[in-house]
């Protein structure tokens, strides 16, 4: 991510901001448009925001774009990380960088999330992740993302989740409507998610199409903001 998209990122937060929380949604489809990414990490920053997070400024923007832009040369790709070997890049967000990995203990693929360095120097950032972590860890529901461990290689910490094959419900929604009765199946999944989370008083505070995943299976799984 270049230092201009995160401005770019910055200049739309701050309009949104300004904006009542009824229009907010309106704004953010006309000045994101197709691009989903940018809304996805907008989206993520208004949510910190709905939650007292206020430290992201003009110039908390600035430093973490200077900080990603020097972060983009030293990708996880092909590195050894504990008892991982990262083998590819699969998505970024607004809270890191989601990579494909083995796992040569137990012989299996692993999905491996690390928080960019610029963030990592950040101590809200760096809690908000930690926080993810062990929120995440608490659960075992067939419809929330498994989260298997957690680590810090060379100061960058990383969670390590269950590797999902299939797609987000973004990407299924955007093909068009949705059968009645997969739109019912997968609401229930994900209410049954839900439901466990907040059994362990667990409130997920950026539910989102692009934050829950149907596998190929046709299982609901949500996950944590992207």
């Amino acid at each position: 991510m270049t230092p201009e998209r995160y401005r770019q990122i910055g200049k739309v937060y701050r309009a949104a901001l300004e904006l009542p929380p009824e229009q907010q949604a309106i704004f953010l489809a006309e000045a994101c448009g197709d691009d989903r990414e940018l809304r996805q990490d907008v989206d993520s920053l208004l949510a910190h925001q709905s939650r007292g997070d206020d430290w992201i400024d003009g110039r908390a923007l600035e430093i973490a774009a200077q900080g990603l832009a020097v972060n983009q040369m030293r990708s996880w790709k092909g590195r050894q990380v504990h008892h991982y070997q990262i083998l590819s890049l699969l998505g970024t967000g607004g809270m890191g960088e989601v990579y494909r990995a083995r796992e040569a203990r137990l012989g299996r693929d692993v999905a491996i999330k690390v928080l960019p360095v610029a963030y990592s120097a950040n101590p809200e950032w760096l809690r908000l992740f930690e926080q993810e972590g062990r929120a995440a860890g608490q659960l075992n529901h067939p419809n929330v993302l498994t989260v298997y461990d957690v680590g810090v290689h060379e100061g960058t910490p990383y969670i390590v989740a269950e590797l999902l094959e299939g797609e987000e419900l973004r990407a299924l929604l955007k093909r068009g409507p949705v059968p009645e009765r997969q739109a019912i199946d997968i609401a229930r999944q994900v209410a049954s998610g839900l439901a466990a989370a907040h059994g362990k008083g667990i409130v997920h505070r950026d539910l989102k199409p692009e934050n829950i995943f149907i596998t190929t299976e046709g299982r609901a799984k949500i996950s944590t903001s992207a």
